[in-house]
């Protein structure tokens, strides 16, 4: 809109064709034009004000952003640290970044803590992990020499008992982590198309969950944040979980071998299913609404062609029964081979390892993790 000799030109709206032709009517008059333009005043506040509503939905500026030394020594990496920048507004919805510093936007490796949904959080990163075989401190100072920014997250866990919403509350905290993020790329220095998901256990199974899914951006939210993408360059899943589709996956597919049966499954892992399914008893579970829900979480049928590159890696516990100590069913190598097998019959690239005493499959590559995440951000 423009102002010109005493006229209001507002293009295109009937409203303001007709303010000029008002305009023209009453030129001659002073004290008429006077109030009319007094009322035009009040119209073009009134409009500034109404346009100006979608600001309420913006992100925190950087500004706002407290930087603080690393939780490691950077050993001379000229990078920035920042911590408990909040995605949401739950209790558990922060996360912690590492920023190189640079003239032009850089790749971003975000991390997914482990700990079944129920424990863990986004400090994991911090320290050496699983008696010395994940040096965090020196994979995160080899992305951040790489021009690559490293962020660290934390979600709401599942209730260790009356859970009602199951294992999705916690994936979608991870999604929404991940398109936050994006949304304030530019305050970060981030290339926002140039991403990669990583995690370990519980972490690795949402990464994968999010990456398999189709788009999750919603063009009509009235929340910015929902409108961008989801999708990212690659996945990195270490002691991870092929599917939390337990009934039919361990039972058909990862543990085939050991002949498991539905009822030993339950024996062994009640309190754990009705976590990740939000129930609380048999009746509840065996409904139309679970057998629906066990599929959206079946990351294995939710694999297609389209899906980016994965690098899996379950080589820290050895090949046994799935119960024949804790914690082996949710970290077990056959876990990593029925992802490959599925990747590799659907056309999904990966870089896979997996089994300890025997070590059953290793990658030719022997592609590390950060080398992986390091090649994807660069293609």
């Amino acid at each position: 809109m423009k102002i010109q000799k005493g006229v209001l030109y507002l293009k295109s709206t009937r409203s303001c064709c007709k303010m000029h032709a008002v305009f023209g009517n009453y030129k001659r008059n002073a004290n008429k034009m006077k109030v009319l333009q007094k009322i035009m005043i009040l119209f073009l506040i009134s409009l500034t004000s109404c346009c100006g509503k979608d600001d309420e939905n913006q992100v925190t500026p950087i500004s706002n952003i407290t930087f603080s030394n690393s939780p490691f020594d950077l050993q001379g990496i000229n990078a920035k640290f920042a911590k408990d920048i909040a995605y949401d507004n739950k209790a558990r919805t922060q996360f912690d970044i590492w920023l190189p510093n640079s003239s032009t936007p850089t790749g971003l490796v975000i991390y997914v803590h482990g700990g079944g949904f129920t424990s863990g959080d986004k400090d994991f990163v911090y320290t050496i992990q699983s008696g010395g075989a994940w040096d965090f401190p020196t994979d995160i100072r080899y992305l951040l020499q790489n021009n690559i920014a490293f962020a660290t997250i934390r979600y709401t866990y599942l209730n260790t008992t009356g859970e009602i919403e199951g294992v999705k509350k916690p994936m979608s905290d991870v999604r929404r982590a991940l398109q936050y993020i994006r949304n304030r790329a530019s305050d970060f220095n981030i290339d926002k198309n140039k991403i990669v998901l990583a995690g370990n256990s519980a972490g690795a199974g949402t990464s994968l969950w999010i990456a398999f899914n189709n788009d999750f951006a919603n063009a009509s939210s009235s929340d910015p944040v929902l409108r961008e993408s989801s999708r990212v360059k690659g996945v990195v899943a270490r002691e991870t979980q092929a599917s939390y589709n337990i009934e039919d996956r361990y039972v058909n597919d990862v543990f085939f071998d050991y002949n498991l049966t539905w009822s030993e499954i339950l024996a062994n892992e009640t309190g754990n299913i009705q976590k990740i399914y939000g129930v609380s008893s048999t009746a509840q579970y065996e409904s139309s609404a679970i057998d629906a829900y066990r599929v959206e979480v079946d990351m294995l049928s939710l694999m297609t062609s389209d899906d980016p590159e994965i690098w899996i890696n379950n080589t820290l516990r050895e090949v046994v029964h799935p119960y024949a100590a804790p914690e082996i069913s949710s970290h077990h190598a056959f876990h990593a081979r029925e992802l490959k097998e599925r990747a590799d019959a659907v056309g999904v690239e990966n870089i896979t390892y997996y089994g300890k005493n025997p070590i059953i499959f290793s990658d030719p590559s022997n592609e590390s993790w950060t080398e992986f995440c390091k090649r994807k951000i660069n293609e």
